[in-house]
């Protein structure tokens, strides 16, 4: 089942395009990684995806709906948007950062938490390792477990899409490793179709299912890692050169001269 479509999608900032006709398909269940150098566009394109920007022409479909025609509650029932540079200092507490997930289901005037809500807020600290820390105030846990608070904020939400916008920045490598091994139990466990964008090549061919590569605004090419994290690629890409190793984690990329 195709969970979100693009048709000749464009987008960008005050009548600027930024991406230009892009034609993409993801699948329920499916984890799609979106990389590019600095400026090609992948936020942009995930904003337009959430709706948060709106398209300069062609369309967003989800689940088969033109999501223009989607109420903002209605897009916020069926994805959730972890962006870049998330406040994370907040004098909240855990348990009450991941309860501002069932906002979408709340009227403005009665955000009272039903048993029901109490519910999947334990279950959503459970699920990404952090229910000991639901009474500690945010700006006093690590960075790496201040992400696993946003990822339950998220999975609170109750989304079958989790849309993430370099979530593993500024964290270092056994928690970038953690927190994506996390993200991807939770993607098989509860076939979640999960889009991110990731700087980091071998996390890409590691975690991803799919990869959808952008150069200046346009879709050059998606496919399988293994076929698309080639040499010719990346070196069209990111104007680098690299030595490619088969692992049993899969490919991995080194930069050479």
């Amino acid at each position: 089942m195709i969970k979100i479509k693009l048709e000749n999608f464009s987008s960008g900032y005050k009548n600027k395009i930024i991406i230009d006709s892009i034609n993409l398909s993801i699948k329920s269940g499916e984890w799609l990684s979106i990389i590019g150098a600095n400026g090609s566009g992948k936020s942009t394109l995930i904003k337009g995806i959430c709706r948060l920007i709106k398209p300069q022409k062609g369309k967003v479909f989800l689940r088969g709906k033109d999501i223009t025609y989607l109420s903002n509650k209605s897009i916020s029932q069926q994805i959730s948007f972890l962006p870049q540079g998330i406040n994370s200092n907040l004098s909240i507490s855990v348990r009450d950062l991941v309860a501002l997930g069932r906002s979408p289901y709340k009227n403005f005037w009665n955000f009272d938490l039903t048993k029901n809500d109490k519910s999947i807020i334990e279950e959503s600290l459970k699920l990404v390792e952090i229910i000991e820390l639901k009474d500690c105030l945010l700006s006093e846990i690590s960075g790496g477990q201040r992400q696993r608070a946003f990822l339950a904020l998220a999975l609170a939400q109750e989304t079958e899409i989790i849309i993430l916008d370099e979530p593993t920045n500024y964290l270092d490598i056994n928690h970038q490793i953690k927190f994506l091994q996390i993200l991807k139990d939770l993607q098989l466990k509860k076939n979640l179709t999960i889009i991110t964008v990731l700087h980091d090549l071998n996390l890409c061919a590691r975690f991803s299912d799919q990869i959808a590569a952008l150069k200046d605004g346009c879709l050059i090419v998606t496919g399988l890692p293994k076929d698309i994290l080639k040499k010719k690629i990346i070196k069209s890409i990111f104007d680098i050169n690299v030595l490619v190793s088969k692992t049993k984690y899969g490919q991995q990329f080194y930069p050479v001269d």
